[in-house]
Protein backbone atom coordinates (compact mmCIF):
# COMPACT_ATOMS: atom_id res chain seq x y z
CA UNK A 1 0.00 0.00 0.00
CA UNK A 2 2.50 2.82 1.00
CA UNK A 3 4.77 1.66 -2.27
CA UNK A 4 1.49 2.53 -4.33
CA UNK A 5 1.15 5.90 -2.86
CA UNK A 6 4.64 6.50 -2.81
CA UNK A 7 4.50 5.39 -6.96
CA UNK A 8 1.37 7.86 -7.11
CA UNK A 9 3.44 10.52 -5.71
CA UNK A 10 6.47 10.12 -7.39
CA UNK A 11 4.32 9.85 -10.58
CA UNK A 12 2.55 13.06 -10.04
CA UNK A 13 5.64 15.38 -9.12
CA UNK A 14 7.37 14.05 -11.68
CA UNK A 15 5.17 15.40 -13.97
CA UNK A 16 4.41 18.74 -12.41
CA UNK A 17 8.01 19.27 -12.03
CA UNK A 18 8.17 18.42 -15.68
CA UNK A 19 5.44 20.56 -16.25
CA UNK A 20 6.86 23.49 -14.52
CA UNK A 21 10.22 23.12 -15.73
CA UNK A 22 8.91 23.55 -19.50
CA UNK A 23 6.98 26.66 -18.14
CA UNK A 24 10.18 28.17 -17.03
CA UNK A 25 11.59 27.11 -19.88
CA UNK A 26 14.37 25.59 -19.04
CA UNK A 27 16.06 22.09 -20.16
CA UNK A 28 16.64 18.85 -17.80
CA UNK A 29 20.12 19.89 -18.35
CA UNK A 30 19.78 24.15 -17.33
CA UNK A 31 17.76 22.56 -14.13
CA UNK A 32 20.40 19.96 -13.08
CA UNK A 33 23.05 22.52 -13.50
CA UNK A 34 21.15 25.41 -11.54
CA UNK A 35 20.57 22.79 -8.42
CA UNK A 36 23.36 21.34 -8.51
CA UNK A 37 22.35 17.63 -9.63
CA UNK A 38 23.08 15.35 -12.51
CA UNK A 39 20.69 15.39 -15.61
CA UNK A 40 20.12 12.00 -14.73
CA UNK A 41 19.03 12.70 -11.26
CA UNK A 42 16.45 15.39 -13.09
CA UNK A 43 15.20 12.97 -15.12
CA UNK A 44 14.88 10.32 -12.66
CA UNK A 45 12.52 12.37 -10.25
CA UNK A 46 10.56 13.45 -13.90
CA UNK A 47 9.81 9.95 -14.50
CA UNK A 48 9.07 9.22 -11.22
CA UNK A 49 11.88 6.79 -10.14
CA UNK A 50 12.94 8.97 -7.57
CA UNK A 51 11.68 11.70 -5.19
CA UNK A 52 13.64 14.34 -4.25
CA UNK A 53 14.72 15.48 -0.73
CA UNK A 54 12.58 18.53 1.20
CA UNK A 55 15.37 20.31 0.08
CA UNK A 56 15.64 19.93 -3.26
CA UNK A 57 12.40 20.31 -3.17
CA UNK A 58 12.83 23.87 -1.65
CA UNK A 59 15.39 24.58 -4.37
CA UNK A 60 13.66 23.14 -7.26
CA UNK A 61 10.72 25.30 -6.09
CA UNK A 62 12.45 28.72 -5.15
CA UNK A 63 13.98 28.51 -9.18
CA UNK A 64 10.86 27.59 -10.42
CA UNK A 65 9.17 30.61 -8.37
CA UNK A 66 6.05 28.41 -7.43
CA UNK A 67 4.90 27.14 -4.16
CA UNK A 68 6.29 23.71 -3.57
CA UNK A 69 2.28 22.68 -3.54
CA UNK A 70 2.50 23.08 -6.70
CA UNK A 71 4.79 19.96 -7.32
CA UNK A 72 2.47 18.22 -5.65
CA UNK A 73 -0.91 18.95 -6.05
CA UNK A 74 -2.96 16.61 -8.89
CA UNK A 75 -3.93 19.46 -11.20
CA UNK A 76 -0.91 21.37 -13.14
CA UNK A 77 -1.51 25.30 -13.01
CA UNK A 78 -1.20 26.52 -16.72
CA UNK A 79 1.28 28.45 -17.10
CA UNK A 80 0.18 32.31 -17.85
CA UNK A 81 0.62 33.87 -21.24
CA UNK A 82 1.63 36.95 -19.02
CA UNK A 83 4.47 34.60 -17.43
CA UNK A 84 5.30 33.07 -21.21
CA UNK A 85 5.82 36.81 -22.08
CA UNK A 86 8.32 37.71 -19.31
CA UNK A 87 10.47 34.72 -20.08
CA UNK A 88 10.33 35.82 -23.70
CA UNK A 89 11.50 38.75 -23.05
CA UNK A 90 13.79 37.91 -20.40
CA UNK A 91 15.47 35.17 -22.22
CA UNK A 92 17.49 37.26 -24.50
CA UNK A 93 19.00 39.25 -21.11
CA UNK A 94 22.05 39.00 -19.09
CA UNK A 95 21.85 37.64 -15.87
CA UNK A 96 22.87 41.18 -14.85
CA UNK A 97 19.89 42.69 -16.79
CA UNK A 98 17.50 40.02 -15.82
CA UNK A 99 18.38 41.12 -12.05
CA UNK A 100 17.29 44.42 -12.69
CA UNK A 101 14.41 43.81 -14.73
CA UNK A 102 13.20 41.39 -11.65
CA UNK A 103 14.40 44.30 -9.34
CA UNK A 104 12.08 47.26 -11.36
CA UNK A 105 8.87 44.71 -11.62
CA UNK A 106 8.56 44.26 -8.08
CA UNK A 107 8.60 47.98 -7.15
CA UNK A 108 6.18 48.69 -9.75
CA UNK A 109 4.23 45.44 -8.24
CA UNK A 110 4.53 46.96 -4.69
CA UNK A 111 3.40 50.55 -6.07
CA UNK A 112 0.30 49.05 -7.88
CA UNK A 113 -0.53 46.64 -4.18
CA UNK A 114 -0.59 49.57 -2.70
CA UNK A 115 -2.15 52.08 -4.47
CA UNK A 116 -4.93 49.05 -5.03
CA UNK A 117 -5.23 49.42 -0.97
CA UNK A 118 -5.42 53.37 -0.44
CA UNK A 119 -8.66 52.87 -3.34
CA UNK A 120 -10.05 49.76 -1.20
CA UNK A 121 -9.16 51.76 1.90
CA UNK A 122 -10.76 55.33 0.58
CA UNK A 123 -13.90 53.64 -0.83
CA UNK A 124 -15.00 51.49 2.36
Amino acid sequence: MVKRFHSALAHRLGQNLAHYRRCARLTQEQLAEAIRLDVATVSRYETGVTLPSLVTLETISTLLRIPIANLLTEEKLPCSEEGEQLLAMLESLSSKERSAVMEMLTTLADFLRKQRQIRENFTE
